[in-house]
């Protein structure tokens, strides 16, 4: 019908398909578009242009999009659209509304080719979207969930590279997304799951600038674009966080999306105040890593905190289809008690120093590290310390080395000495790890009193041991300033006896034992001496 301002007024209805959709966009977005629907609108026709609203409750219409924007054939969402076209036909407004989960305001102006562009507009997630001041897309609201490795497949696919990677912020790209406020209860990206995310980003040239915060991470985080991207982190915290649900079968599969492409990692720049691994606080973390063809090349790995620092380089190799990882680690400790407490083991050791290094290797990337599968050699070198007296059950294999036990099997009564735990000079040993078994064949360790040597191995798994201990104690020098007593002329001659004897009375009174069971609860099974020694008291470990 007419109206009198010369405009026409139509009620209009119809049926739309998945069909139509394909023919009049054609975007990998919409052939995950199903089905067809009944709609009915409005639409006024006049000298300014065409205006229309459009209303449809989408049930017949599926979408296997990623969520928010799933649907079910069955559902239904009342869709609403709307399109104003203002006077002069330079500038339109547009509504969408979405059922609850989503709303949008845009506003439309014709450049000077005449082609129709968005100066700015407001996309928000279950709440009502205000038309912003500022040019540009605003993306705001409140999510449950958001698969970004998923959306950023479908974009790849959209735009035709193939390759996961993004086009700059503002360019080749229908949307000029500027600013992002969002809310997210699980978000998923890179293989990895963030938690209770709130984000607020701005676009930046080739990227995002951005401040997070979540159970996982707080800080400031600048996302740059070119090639597979690079991720430029300075965060006051850092806890690793967990893998995406269903990641490790699709990895298996070859793949990480529905599309069957991989993956392609972002280079690395990350440094965090507080990094936590597990319920571990492991001090401040600095990382440097990159990919190069099939390897991620890790070039600096730093974890420093007030009583150690790790340095580490290495690669995670063939990442894409059948990862391992190599590290070369340098660990220095000037405070072994504190590190130890640090990594779960409170009250074993009292101060100390210590050095490690050495190369590990295991299965899988670098955040599935993992002891049962681990392989590489490690020298330890320590010093000036005290194994303390350790309560069974806690102490796990640093119960066997305070030796606060064996003074029973001893000659001479040096309880005094090892009743709050073993003071040593020096620790020194050379390991080898292989799928999680743990072997020294040079185990050794000085002190004060006694000299303790050892042989055998240990189950990281397991939590196991298998293990034979000699412990030689040092009596000479005592017995030879005992004799002092009897003269200086008796003292000098009984101390230069021993020595020239190599200390026959240390090598008489030294003991073995050999230990197997569990690190909780170790057991002894053979015990014995180069003395007579008859019908030893046995051993009661653990106590």
């Amino acid at each position: 019908m007419s109206a009198k301002d010369g405009s026409v007024r139509i009620a209009a209805r119809g049926r739309v398909s998945d069909n139509g959709l394909r023919t009049g966009l054609g975007t990998a977005y919409l052939d995950r578009v199903f089905g067809s629907t009944d709609w009915n609108g409005d639409i006024n026709v006049s000298k300014n242009g065409v205006d229309f609203s459009i209303r449809s409750s989408l049930v017949g219409m599926a979408s296997s999009l990623p969520y928010p924007l799933n649907k079910a054939a069955d559902e239904s969402i009342p869709l609403k659209v709307e399109k104003k076209q203002s006077a002069g036909s330079q500038q339109e407004n547009i509504s969408v509304n979405y059922g609850n989960q989503l709303s949008a305001r845009i506003l439309r102006n014709k450049n000077n080719g005449g082609e129709w562009q968005i100066e700015r507009g407001n996309i928000a997630f279950n709440s009502a979207a205000t038309l912003p001041t500022q040019p540009g897309l605003t993306v705001q609201g409140n999510l449950d969930h958001l698969d970004v490795d998923e959306w950023r497949a479908l974009s790849a696919d959209s735009n035709g590279n193939g390759n996961g990677s993004e086009s700059n912020a503002g360019k080749n790209s229908s949307l000029d997304v500027r600013k992002l406020d969002l809310a997210i209860t699980k978000l998923d990206v890179f293989d990895r799951r963030i938690n209770d995310l709130k984000l607020n980003a701005n676009a930046i040239k080739d990227g995002w600038q951005m401040k997070v915060d979540s159970q996982e991470m707080s800080g400031d985080i600048q996302w740059l674009s070119q090639g597979n991207g690079k991720v430029l982190a300075r965060l006051k915290r850092l806890r690793s966080p967990s893998a995406t649900p269903d990641t490790a079968t699709l990895r298996t599969q070859g793949k990480f999306s529905q599309q069957g492409s991989v993956t392609e990692y972002p280079s690395l720049d990350i440094v965090a105040e507080n990094f936590e691994h597990g319920k571990k606080q492991l001090g401040r973390l600095e990382l440097l890593a990159s990919e190069q063809n099939d390897d991620w090349s890790i070039e600096k790995l730093r974890i420093i905190t007030p009583e150690s620092e790790i340095h580490a380089d290495g690669e995670w190799h063939n990442w894409k289809r059948a990862p391992n990882t190599r590290l070369n680690i340098n660990w220095k400790i000037n405070n072994l008690g504190q590190t130890l407490e640090r990594f779960g083991y409170p009250n074993t050791i009292k101060g100390g120093n210590a050095t490690f290094a050495g190369q590990l290797k295991w299965p899988g990337s670098p955040h599935e590290f993992e002891t049962t599968l681990l392989s590489g050699n490690l020298h330890l070198d320590a010093r000036k310390g005290q194994i303390l007296k350790i309560q069974p059950g806690v102490g796990r294999l640093f119960s066997v080395l305070t030796l606060q036990n064996l003074p029973r099997r001893l000659t001479f009564d040096f309880r005094d000495v090892f009743s709050s735990g073993f003071a040593f000079d020096k620790i020194s040993a050379n390991i080898r790890i292989d799928n999680g078994i743990m072997r020294s064949d040079d185990f050794r360790l000085e002190g004060p009193t006694a000299l303790v040597e050892m042989t055998g191995q240990t189950n990281l798994q397991e939590e196991t041991q298998q293990l034979k201990v000699k412990v030689t104690p040092y009596i000479s020098d005592s017995l030879s300033i005992a004799a002092l007593a009897g003269g200086p002329v008796v003292g000098a001659a009984t101390y230069l006896a021993q020595k020239l004897l190599k200390d026959p009375l240390n090598q008489f009174a030294s003991s073995e034992y050999e230990f197997i069971g569990t690190w909780d609860n170790p057991v002894e099974v053979k015990g014995g001496s180069k003395r007579d020694n008859a019908n030893p008291a046995p051993l009661p470990l653990g106590r």
